[in-house]
């Protein structure tokens, strides 16, 4: 399984999504919050000050309201939280907003509850409220995004639907509309996956290295609607987006996916993320798809928030053991780094991986 020679973090990504042997196992994470970053660094990880310079000039540009500068910075901001912590990625973000004002249609009148907000597509007389971006909006960012990549593995976050659709639904509409008026969550899903298929396609023509497909459908213990609904009502909106995608893929979601594991995965993607904490248990599922499918992620996000640095090392240990043997796997917590992960505990995580993580594995 081992490559003798070191490998540049593009290619270490490369193989492993494409399951060949790799130097060792690459740290690979969606989102990591830049000051977490610079404190993990602070504590001996590398030299913080090109990521504390850059978040300095984005704060001043942002008070002088230069948003041209700002988002000029910010393109470079990735970059510098992965090579500060050893990150073998970075991951673009402006291909995940389909509609023009953001991802998601909310409720304007709760700003402050976010993402969290009412959506706004209650009924059938709702649907012209979904006005989207040209997707040619997206291009020019991606290529001043990628102009910073270096040798890191460049990837483009978008979304295959679903979540878009239930959180501009709100979740409880969508989830009595799939019981009661399935035909009205494919006239919602139908649209928004349409322009996906569209942003992806444009964006695979690009020099990323990978695609990151989210959409958040389950809960701790199952997915948020039955697999029949999967099947025939969200599925076939979702698949024409995954038919675009002619790079290697990461697909995300939170939860317990096992009800609708063989529709999901005959979608084709690379590797399944995050494998959130306790919703499907790593030793049955390294023992079940190990030999067809990878996995990104893994430690514990309960650990690397509240936890300790020891915690910490052995939660990483033990999912290394189970998932790294073989190859095929990807390391990062079990949804990203929040701005409550505790900076020491993410030390603790990339030291076990360095200490632990070089195949062979236990060599």
């Amino acid at each position: 399984m081992a490559v003798q020679e070191p490998m540049l973090p593009r290619e270490r990504v490369l193989a492993a999504l494409q399951r060949r042997p790799v130097d060792r196992i690459p740290y690979c994470e969606h989102l990591v919050d830049a000051r977490v970053a610079l404190q993990a660094g602070a504590l001996g990880l590398g030299d913080p000050q090109p990521l504390a310079t850059r978040l300095q000039q984005i704060a001043a540009a942002r008070s002088e309201d230069n948003r041209r500068e700002m988002f000029q910075l910010l393109g470079g901001l990735d970059p510098e939280i992965s090579r500060l912590l050893g990150r073998d990625n970075i991951t673009f973000w402006g291909g995940s907003s389909a509609f023009v004002g953001g991802v998601y249609l909310l409720d304007p009148k709760t700003p402050e509850l976010g993402p969290s907000a009412d959506g706004i597509l209650k009924t059938r007389a709702d649907l012209d409220k979904m006005v989207f971006r040209d997707v040619d909006d997206v291009i020019a960012p991606a290529q001043a995004f990628l102009e910073q990549k270096g040798d890191l593995a460049a990837c483009a976050l978008v979304f295959l639907g679903i979540d878009p659709c239930w959180h501009s639904m709100g979740f409880e509409t969508f989830c009595l509309a799939c019981i009661e008026d399935p035909a009205f969550v494919g006239e919602v899903l139908g649209p928004i996956s349409d322009w996906y298929a569209a942003a992806v396609k444009e964006l695979c023509q690009l020099d990323f290295d990978f695609i990151w497909a989210a959409d958040d459908i389950a809960y701790h213990t199952a997915p948020f609607f039955s697999p029949q609904i999967y099947r025939e009502v969200l599925l076939p909106h979702t698949r024409r987006v995954a038919e675009q995608i002619t790079l290697p893929w990461i697909y995300h979601s939170d939860g317990n996916l096992l009800p609708i594991w063989d529709d999901l995965t005959s979608q084709g993607m690379n590797a399944i993320h995050p494998l959130e904490a306790g919703s499907m248990d790593l030793v049955q599922l390294k023992a079940d798809y190990g030999d067809r499918i990878g996995f990104v992620g893994g430690i514990d996000l309960r650990i690397l928030e509240a936890g300790t640095p020891e915690e910490t090392r052995e939660a990483t240990r033990q999912v290394i053991d189970i998932l790294g043997p073989g190859g095929g796997y990807l390391l990062s917590a079990s949804n990203s780094i929040t701005p409550y992960v505790r900076p020491e505990n993410l030390k603790a995580m990339l030291e076990t991986l360095r200490e632990h993580g070089r195949y062979p594995l236990g060599g």
